[in-house]
Order: structure tokens, then sequence, then C-alpha cells
């Protein structure tokens, strides 16, 4: 069995994605630190840090920082207790003093736009990206064969440094990592990380928007039949209150059907991350339901869509027992809640895919795009960063992961039982075909001591895609 699967992925990864690509709306620079005893001391003796009043704040409830003491008492907090935090930056000012502050850092492309864009040029696609800022810093973290819609006069699409402009401001996340068993002495008191995890310092300049703006609105028909697959991220930035919420989402389903107008085969995906407010993510989940009909999710992410929904025995059965046959479950619940043609769920060492009868494309060859996704990502976990088509080559001769098989094993064990009809050569295939759907069981990659995790659930949804939407990949 493991054979034939192995064979699949050195054929997948010997083709090349020649999708036109759109990938809009999030970028930004990703500033990393990585924490240490020492820059952390660095942070404490700095004379803006006041540690008496340090100790009045609750690092947990801290949600904006505005002053260097609420910046401390976060990281504090989430070192003691290993909790990834997320809070936002308000006085931007302070993006200077963080620079004098923590001197070793790195910087590279953040944002699911952002590293779509990138992945997508690297791996031989046609890739256009759409951000609301574009200042020159920005402009220079994507790859040269990335290009960008500039109106002006009408609508031309440019090498995206040619249309960077000079007023606009930068997003940058701050990204405080750390690792587990790290030792740190804080204020007098000695803590040792439980695990590894991170702290996003976010920022929201002003212009920053996720959606398009009033001068490309105009031209969404033309810049949708420019391209063959679009990637939309950021609508987990929609405001929370209703009447803004609504208006979001009335603007952000209006340029959809816009993006779509001259092309009607354009394919659109979106990536799914959680938000705060759940009324606002159901409102939001529907609204781009109606009109994005693939859906990309992980593991952990569905258990939450799931109770949105009210599906709290199909969530709770993953939590206790999270295994493909159980997540397919769930992903059905969300395929018949919000009518989504194609779900794509990634775990660890496997995928689950949902494709709505009957489906544009064969259910084998959306199998093998998984494989080429698969091998994409391996190459991202052994070397970092954007993966070269060099790396992929390097990355199709590893090892599917055992966690897979066995997964794939089980599932057609728990389907029999249920009295279904699974054929003979499932094991080989991983495909099964039901009344109005099919479900698909795909062993992945498992690389370990990843060099990086960050940008994978895009990078594995954007590769399959586009790979399964080429035109001129052989079927």
């Amino acid at each position: 069995m493991q054979k034939i699967w192995q064979k699949r992925v050195k054929d997948v990864c010997q083709e090349r994605i020649d999708a036109k690509t759109l990938a809009a709306f999030n970028t930004n620079v990703d500033v990393v630190v990585h924490l240490t005893d020492s820059n952390m001391a660095a942070l404490q003796s700095n004379p803006r840090i006041d540690l008496a009043e340090v100790r009045t704040l609750q690092g947990d409830d801290i949600l904006e920082i505005s002053q260097p003491n609420e910046l401390l008492a976060v990281l504090a907090e989430a070192l003691k207790v290993g909790k990834s935090h997320y809070v936002v930056l308000t006085d931007l000012s302070l993006i200077d003093w963080l620079e004098e502050v923590f001197v070793e850092r790195r910087e590279s492309m953040g944002g699911q736009a952002g590293i779509i864009a990138n992945q997508m040029a690297s791996l031989g696609a046609r890739s256009v990206v759409y951000t609301s800022l574009l200042s020159n810093k920005q402009a220079s973290m994507f790859l040269p064969g990335v290009e960008v819609p500039v109106v002006d006069g009408g609508m031309t699409i440019r090498p995206v440094r040619e249309g960077a402009r000079s007023g606009d401001k930068t997003k940058e996340n701050w990204i405080f990592e750390y690792a587990k068993n790290e030792r740190f002495e804080i204020d007098g008191q000695v803590i040792v990380t439980p695990r590894a995890n991170r702290v996003i310092l976010a920022t929201r300049p002003e212009g920053v928007i996720m959606g398009f703006d009033e001068q490309m609105k105009e031209y969404l028909p033309e810049l949708g039949r420019e391209v063959d697959v679009a990637f939309l991220a950021g609508f987990h930035y929609a405001p929370s209150e209703e009447d803004l919420l609504r208006a979001y989402l009335d603007e952000s389903t209006t340029s959809v059907r816009r993006l779509k107008e001259k092309n009607p085969k354009l394919r659109i995906h979106f990536e799914y991350v959680p938000m705060r407010d759940r009324d606002a993510e159901k409102a939001m989940l529907e609204a781009v339901a109606s009109e994005i009909k693939s859906f990309g999710i992980n593991e952990n992410e569905i258990k939450q869509v799931l109770t949105l929904f009210g599906y709290d025995k199909e969530a709770a059965e993953i939590d206790a027992d999270e295994r493909a046959f159980s997540l397919y479950k769930g992903c059905l619940r969300i395929m018949q809640e919000l009518g989504f043609e194609r779900i794509q769920l990634h775990n660890l060492g496997y995928y689950v895919v949902l494709l709505k009868k009957p489906y544009a494309l064969s259910a084998r060859q959306v199998r093998d795009a998984c494989l080429y996704a698969s091998a994409v990502n391996a190459a991202k976990a052994k070397f970092g960063g954007t993966v070269t088509l060099e790396q992929l080559a390097v990355s199709s001769e590893i090892e599917l992961s055992e966690i897979g098989f066995n997964q794939i094993r089980g599932f057609a064990a728990e389907m029999r039982d249920m009295g279904v009809d699974v054929p003979a050569d499932f094991l080989q295939e991983g495909i099964l075909e039901r009344d109005d759907h099919y479900v698909l069981i795909v062993p992945a990659h498992v690389v370990p001591n990843p060099v990086s995790t960050v940008g994978m659930g895009d990078t594995i949804s954007s590769s399959s895609f586009a790979y399964q939407w080429s035109p001129g990949i052989s079927r």
C-alpha cells in the first residue's frame, strides 16, 4: 500500500502549478523575537519600565497595549503559563522603542495573503496579490515574481515593487516566541516555561482594510478575469458591532460576486481563522459560505465551528477521540450547514477532504493535489520559509507518515461497521463515494522537529487548491 502512495507523491511532484492565482487581503511584516533571559532582562531594566506598576497589571486580561509596562506584564504571564496570547498595539510610536529594546530580531513576510502569494510564485504560478497597504518595506518582502493590480486611469497588473506606495504605512506583527523549559528571572521570580508558545503583538495602522478599496472595486470583474483561483483571507478581522458587521459582510459578498462577474469559473478558497466574537463569527461564516465554496480548517478549529452551529455532539466526539472518522462526521455537518462544495481538513499525518457531488473534478485529481500539498508542506517543515521547486524535489523522497495509513485503515473499519460498502481498493485509493458526496482520507508527511510551523495550514490549502485547478497539469 505504501509503495503505491509513495509513487503518487513522486509523480505529482514532477508537475508544476501553472494556475494564475490571486491572494488577498491580509499581508504584514512579521518581526520575530526569540525571548531569552538576556533580552527579557534588558526589557525590565529599560528606563520606561516601572516594575511596581507591572505588578499591579493582570497580563492575561490585557488585550490592547498602549505603554511598555503592559507589554512586560503580558510577556511575563505568557512565559509563566505557556499560553499563546494575541494583543493589539494601539500606540504605534512604541515600535521605535521596541526596535531599541529588541535588537536581535528577524523580519519576514506575514499574513495569509502574503505567505500564499510568495509560495505560489515560488512554485511557478503566476501570482497576483492585493493588499490595502503596500509600503516600500512591505513590497520588499514579496518575491520578485509576485504582481499587484494597479489602478491608474484603468487597471494594470505590474511587478509588486512597481506598485509600492511610499505614503503607505506598514502593518507589523511582532511575534515573541519562546521554547519549552526556558529559564527566566522576572522581577526576582524564576520562571521555567512549561511549553513552547508565542505572543503576537499586532498593529492596525491607518488605511488597513480587509477588503478592496473604492478604486479597485470598479475593476473587480477585470481582475477576476485575469486569474484561475483566488484565496481571500482576512474576514476574521470583521467588526463585531452589528451595523458595522452587516455593512462589511454585504460589501465583502458584493465584491466576491463582482470578482466572478466576467469569470464564472473562478475558483475561490477561504481558510478559516477563529474570531473572538462568536456571534459575529457565525454571521461571517454564513456570509462567506454564500459566495465561496471551498473551505480549509484544522482538527482543533473544527470543534469551535461545530459548537458555534450547535453540533456539540460531533465536537465532543472529536475532543474525546480525534480520528479520521470523527473528523469526517464533523466536516459533513459543516458542509450540510453552510453549503460548501469542498472542505479540506488538515491534521498531523493526514487530511480529510469532502467533495459535494457533482464535483467539477474527479476525486482522484483532488486526492493527488493533496499529496502535492503534503510534499510542499514537508519541504516547508524541513527547510523553513518559502518552498522552492528544488526543495520540493527533496521532500518528494520523504516517506508518508504511518499515522495517515493507520487512519485510512481505521476509517474503513468504522464505515464497514456502519454497514457502508467500502470498496476493496480503499486502502490504496483513499476515496469513498457516498450518496451526495465523496470523502477522501489522504496520508500526509510528518517531519520531526520542523524548522517552522507558521503558515502551514495556508501552505497546505493553497498549494492543493492551485494544483487541482492548474490547467496544464495532466489529468
